[in-house]
C-alpha cells in the first residue's frame, strides 16, 4: 500500500527533469549541452544502490569522463605553433639533389608470372648500377598493379640507365604484360634528405 502511494506521489510531481550541464569550449563552439538524467546520477536522491560496488564503479567512470573532458579542453585550447620555414640554400650542381622515379604498372592478370620474372631481372640489374641508390616495389593487394620507386643520384644517371640493355628489355616486355601504358613520374628531392634518412 505504501509503495503505491509513493508511486502516485511521484507521478503527481511529474517526471524528473534532466540536469543540463553547460560546457564551455574555446574557439568556434560557444558551448555544448550535455544532458544527464538525474535518476541515473549517483548524487541524485532517487539513485538506489543494490551493492556498494556499483557506486564505486560509477564514480570511476565519472572520474575517467572528467579526465577525458579536461584533456579535450587542453587540446582544443592549444595554439598551433609552426616553426619558421627553414630555407635551404643549395648550389646548382647535380650532387645537391636526388632523383625519385615512380613507375606505375598495371599488369594483365594472365601475364602476372611472366611480369614478375622480368621485374626481378630488371630490379637486380638496376640495383647493381653505381648511380642507383635504392629500388622499392609495392604491389597493391586488391589489384594487379605495381608501384616501383627508384632513387637515382641524378637525372643524367637515370637517363643513361634507360639506355641500357636490361632497361630496354624490361620496357619491351611491358608492352606484352601491361593492361595500360606505364605511368612514370619523376621528382628531384634535396640530397640532404636522402643522407639524413639513410645514416
Amino acid at each position: 500500500m505504501e509503495t503505491t502511494e509513493e508511486q502516485t506521489r511521484q507521478e503527481r510531481q511529474g517526471p524528473t527533469k534532466p540536469e543540463v550541464l553547460s560546457i564551455q569550449w574555446p574557439g568556434k563552439r560557444s558551448s555544448r549541452r550535455v544532458q544527464r538524467h538525474s535518476s541515473f546520477s549517483p548524487s541524485s536522491p532517487q539513485f538506489t544502490i543494490s551493492s556498494p560496488g556499483l557506486l564505486e564503479e560509477d564514480n570511476q567512470w565519472m572520474t575517467q569522463i572528467n579526465r577525458l573532458q579536461k584533456l579535450i579542453d587542453r587540446l582544443e585550447r592549444k595554439d598551433l605553433r609552426l616553426e619558421p620555414l627553414e630555407e635551404e640554400v643549395i648550389d646548382g650542381n647535380s650532387k645537391s639533389q636526388v632523383l625519385l622515379v615512380q613507375r606505375q604498372l598495371t599488369v594483365n592478370a594472365d601475364d602476372s608470372a611472366g611480369f614478375q620474372v622480368a621485374l626481378k631481372v630488371y630490379v637486380e640489374s638496376a640495383a647493381a648500377q653505381s648511380g642507383c641508390l635504392r629500388i622499392s616495389i609495392q604491389k597493391l593487394s586488391n589489384e594487379s598493379r605495381y608501384m616501383i620507386y627508384e632513387f637515382w643520384e641524378n637525372s643524367s644517371v637515370w637517363n643513361s640507365h634507360l639506355q641500357t640493355n636490361y632497361s630496354k628489355t624490361f620496357q619491351r616486355s611491358n608492352v606484352d604484360f601491361l593492361e595500360t601504358p606505364e605511368l612514370t613520374s619523376t621528382m628531384l628531392v634535396p640530397a640532404s634528405w636522402w643522407i639524413l634518412n639513410n645514416n
